[in-house]
C-alpha cells in the first residue's frame, strides 16, 4: 500500500473492526475499504478589471475505494444521495484534490441513503408479493430521492411488463439504455430478469436494443451474446441470431444452450412443417451452411474466417477479467420455459 494512502486519514480509525458488525464503522465498507463523502473546491473568476471577484464552487462526492490505487466517485445530489454515473480516479487525485467530509456524511448522506434503501427494499417486497400498485409507489418515492436509480427503474420496468403497459416500458427503456451503471455488473439479477421479460412480452426489437447497449460495455460474456441470439431467434432475425451465437461460441464453445440453438436452426431449416409450427421465416442458405459448419467442428475451437462480428474486437472488454464475474449477465433463460 502506498505512502499516500497511509496519509489519507479519516479520523478515528479503529485498530480493529468489530467482527460481529464489520460495517458498523461508518466510513468503511464491509471489506474495510474507504466509503465516505469528500468535497472538491474550484475557484472561478467573475467580472473584469477592478470588479473581478473570485467565486469558489464546492461539490460533494460519494467516494468508494476499489483497491489500493483506485476510487469510484459519484456526485451527491440535493437529496444527499450519490447520483449519476461513476468516475474512477487514482489515489493521487483523491489525496491532492478531495477533502473528507465526515460530519456531512454521517449527518446527511447516511440517513438519506438508508431511507432510499428502505424504499427500494419495500418496493421489491411488494413486487414479489404481487402488490404492484404499492410497489410502483415505493419505486416512484425512491426516484424522488435519486431520479435515475437503477433498482427503481428496473422495478418499474418489470411492473409495466407484468401489466402489459408496453408504451410505458418503451419510455422507461429509453432511460435505462442511457445509464452506464445499468450495464456495469451491478444489479445483475434485475438486469437479466428485465431482458427476459422484454422477450417474453414479445418486445423483441426493444430487447435487442437493450442487449446491444450492454455490449458497448461488455464484449467478453458468452451468455450475453447468447441472450442476444435468443432474442433475434424469437423475432425471426436469422442473421442476428447467427452472429450472436458465433460470438458466444467463440468465447465458450462448451455452452450447451448455444449449441442447442445451432441444432434448432438446422432442424427448422430442414423441416418446413417445423418452421410453420414455430412460426418462423425460412432459414437463409448462408445461415444454414454456417450453422452446419459449426456443428461439424469437433475441436474446442471454432474456425472463424469472417472476421469480427458486430464491429467489435472479441475478447476486448471494458469490464471483467479472466477468473472473475464479467457483466453479471449469467442467468440464461433456456428453451422450453415460455
Amino acid at each position: 500500500m502506498s505512502d499516500d494512502f497511509r496519509e489519507l486519514d479519516l479520523g478515528d480509525t479503529p485498530e480493529e473492526l468489530d467482527s460481529k458488525t464489520p460495517s458498523g464503522w461508518k466510513y468503511l465498507s464491509d471489506g474495510g475499504l474507504i466509503r465516505c463523502a469528500f468535497s472538491t473546491t474550484n475557484s472561478v473568476k467573475m467580472g473584469m478589471g477592478a470588479s473581478m471577484r473570485k467565486h469558489e464552487n464546492s461539490v460533494v462526492w460519494f467516494v468508494e475505494q476499489i483497491d489500493d490505487e483506485q476510487f469510484e466517485v459519484r456526485k451527491i445530489n440535493t437529496k444527499y444521495v450519490p447520483a449519476g454515473d461513476a468516475e474512477v480516479i487514482p489515489l493521487h487525485r483523491l489525496v491532492n484534490e478531495f477533502t473528507p467530509q465526515l460530519a456531512y456524511y454521517e449527518e446527511m448522506v447516511l440517513p438519506a441513503m438508508e431511507e432510499l434503501e428502505d424504499k427500494l427494499n419495500q418496493g421489491d417486497d411488494y413486487r414479489e408479493d404481487g402488490r404492484l400498485y404499492s410497489a410502483e409507489m415505493e419505486y416512484e418515492n425512491a426516484r424522488g430521492i435519486e431520479e435515475k436509480n437503477v433498482r427503481a427503474l428496473f422495478g418499474l420496468g418489470l411492473i409495466y411488463l407484468t401489466r402489459k403497459e408496453l408504451q410505458r416500458t418503451r419510455e422507461l427503456l429509453a432511460e435505462l439504455v442511457n445509464i452506464k451503471a445499468v450495464f456495469e455488473g451491478k444489479n445483475q439479477h434485475l438486469f437479466n430478469e428485465f431482458g427476459i421479460a422484454l422477450r417474453k412480452t414479445l418486445m423483441f426489437s426493444e430487447a435487442e436494443v437493450y442487449y446491444r447497449r450492454a455490449l458497448d460495455y461488455v464484449t467478453d460474456d458468452e451468455n450475453l451474446y447468447y441472450n442476444l441470439a435468443r432474442t433475434c431467434y424469437e423475432g425471426g432475425d436469422w442473421d442476428g441470431c447467427l452472429e450472436g451465437l458465433i460470438l458466444s461460441h467463440r468465447l465458450n464453445p462448451g455452452l450447451d444452450v448455444a449449441r442447442d440453438l445451432f441444432e434448432l436452426i438446422v432442424g427448422l431449416a430442414e423441416d418446413e412443417r417445423l418452421l410453420k409450427q414455430y412460426n418462423k421465416p425460412p432459414v437463409p442458405p448462408k445461415v444454414l451452411a454456417r450453422a452446419r459448419q459449426i456443428m461439424a467442428v469437433e475441436s474446442g475451437k471454432l474456425p472463424l474466417d469472417d472476421g469480427p462480428v458486430f464491429g467489435v474486437a472479441v475478447g476486448r472488454a471494458r469490464t471483467g477479467s479472466a477468473g472473475k464475474p464479467r457483466s453479471g449477465i449469467v442467468e440464461i433463460d433456456g428453451f422450453g420455459d415460455d
